[in-house]
Formats: structure tokens, C-alpha cells, sequence
């Protein structure tokens, strides 16, 4: 009887150590999840961390690229602009080279003209010398005949001859002076003349240098607009 209530009393002891047991068991379990479920949550803080940095990251970026489109949109605005108002020097330009191109044929008309018209007259002039040469030779030739025909050693002849003569040579003179003075004027309107087209054509020279520089300056302002014009990548919002 003993020994069955012995028996009978450690039934209940073994059953609470069993409970005892599965409880801590189910703690320690329960322990582990928890530290478990810490850790996840941990590692999940961490990772919505990591994506909200990264979403910030590329917010930014989206703004520094739209702000770079308006930037480039503004620029492409003003190199339009410029464009035009350089198309429209250049247009001015040409103009002005057409111009200063007809003057100068004009001038260079007129400086033909002029050139021939001076050498008809220097040629004139030239028979004209010849001529006086020709006069003078002979009146100094008769007056010579009329020193060497007296008897005495006197010059000898008739006195309205010499002063007849003496006026001849005089207005020979000034018709040489007259000649000589026109040759002048002629030859100094021609060297302005020389002056004028040489003027005119360093102003066409430097008006097409500077189209030639425009036009290249305009090609490459269109080139930055193509290059500003394609769209930038926009991250997603």
C-alpha cells in the first residue's frame, strides 16, 4: 500500500516537472522568435532606410536634371535669338558687299576711263612738245642766219620778226605751262582714284572676313541648339 501511494504521489511531481519542462521549452522557443522577429525587423528598418536615402537620391537627381532642361531650354531660347539677329547681320552684310562691290566696279570704270583719257593727253601733249621743239629749233636756227649774215657782227633783221617771234615763243610757253599744270591735276585725281579702289577693296576684304566669321559663329550656335534640344532622361516621380 505503500509503495502504491508512493508511486501514486510521484505521478503529480513528474507531470508538473513535465510542465514545468514543455513551458520553458515553449519560453525559450518563444524567446527566439522574438529575438528573431527583432532581427527581421532590424534588417527591414535598415532596408526602408536604405530605400528612403536612395529615393531622396534620385528625387534630387530628377530635380537637377529638370533644372538643367529649363536651363537648357533658356539657352536654346537666347542662341535663337542670336541666330537670328546674326542671320540678319549677315544678310545685312551681304547687302554691304554687294554694294561695295558695284562701287567698286564703278570706281574701277571710271579709273579705265580716266587712264585712258590721260594717256590720249599725255600723247597730245607729247606731239604738242614736239611741236614747240620743232618751232624752237627753227627759230633758233634762223636767228643764228641772221647773226652769222652781218656784216659787222651785229644782230641784223627786221624788228617786227623778232618781236612776232618772241610772242610765238612766249605763248608756246604758257600753252606748256597750261599742259604741264592740266597734267598734274590729272595725274593726282588719278592716284586719289588708285587710293580709293585700293580702300574700297580692303573694306570688301574685311566685310567678307567678317561674314565668313559670322557664318561660322552661326553654324556652331545651331549645332549647340540641336545638341540642347534632345530631351533628358526624367527619373520617374
Amino acid at each position: 500500500m505503500a509503495a502504491s501511494a508512493s508511486a501514486a504521489g510521484g505521478e503529480p511531481q513528474k507531470q508538473l516537472l513535465s510542465i514545468i519542462r514543455d513551458f520553458a521549452a515553449e519560453k525559450s522557443h518563444g524567446e527566439r522568435t522574438v529575438s528573431g522577429l527583432k532581427r527581421r525587423l532590424d534588417d527591414v528598418l535598415a532596408a526602408a532606410d536604405a530605400a528612403t536615402s536612395e529615393l531622396e537620391a534620385a528625387k534630387r537627381a530628377r530635380e537637377a536634371a529638370e533644372t538643367e532642361l529649363q536651363g537648357s531650354q533658356v539657352q536654346a531660347s537666347i542662341a535663337a535669338a542670336s541666330i537670328q539677329a546674326l542671320e540678319a547681320t549677315i544678310s545685312h552684310l551681304q547687302e554691304e558687299i554687294s554694294k561695295v562691290g558695284s562701287e567698286l566696279d564703278a570706281l574701277k570704270s571710271k579709273g579705265d576711263s580716266e587712264r585712258y583719257e590721260f594717256f590720249s593727253q599725255m600723247q597730245e601733249l607729247n606731239g604738242r612738245i614736239r611741236e614747240f621743239q620743232q618751232i624752237a629749233h627753227v627759230e633758233l636756227a634762223e636767228k643764228k642766219g641772221f647773226e652769222l649774215s652781218s656784216a659787222d657782227g651785229h644782230i641784223v633783221g627786221d624788228k617786227n620778226e623778232t618781236i612776232d617771234s618772241e610772242g610765238i615763243l612766249k605763248d608756246l610757253v604758257d600753252k606748256v605751262s597750261k599742259i604741264d599744270a592740266e597734267v598734274h591735276a590729272l595725274d593726282a585725281e588719278y592716284q586719289k582714284d588708285l587710293l580709293d579702289h585700293e580702300k574700297l577693296c580692303q573694306e570688301l576684304a574685311a566685310i567678307q572676313a567678317k561674314r565668313t566669321l559670322m557664318e561660322a559663329v552661326v553654324g556652331e550656335m545651331k549645332q549647340l541648339q540641336e545638341l540642347g534640344g534632345y530631351p533628358f532622361y526624367q527619373l520617374p516621380r
